[in-house]
């Protein structure tokens, strides 16, 4: 069995499919975990009810992050966002 991680969160559900996308590209399995439903029925964009999780196996961790790594390279300066890229602890 897999133990998930969360490798990052964000709040742009936009960012959050493209990062999704770019993950699976590259063969890492990924989970998206949107926040409460009433966030994004009320259109928050920002706190605990606005975050989406994006998870991937444990033992794909330090793929992952190297890849939001470079991603951030190529996207230096036209991301208004800025990505977590800490480990959440307790997914």
């Amino acid at each position: 069995m897999t133990n998930w991680k969360t490798l990052t969160k964000i709040t742009d559900p936009i960012r959050a499919s493209l990062l999704e996308g770019r993950l699976l590209f590259e063969g890492i399995p990924t989970i998206i975990r949107a926040g409460e439903a009433a966030g994004s029925l009320y259109g928050l964009t920002t706190g605990p009810l606005a975050e989406i999780k994006i998870i991937v196996p444990e033992e794909k961790m330090s793929e992952a992050l190297e890849l939001l790594r470079r991603i951030e390279e190529e996207s230096e300066g036209e991301n208004p966002e800025e990505i977590d890229y800490e480990p959440d602890s307790g997914s």
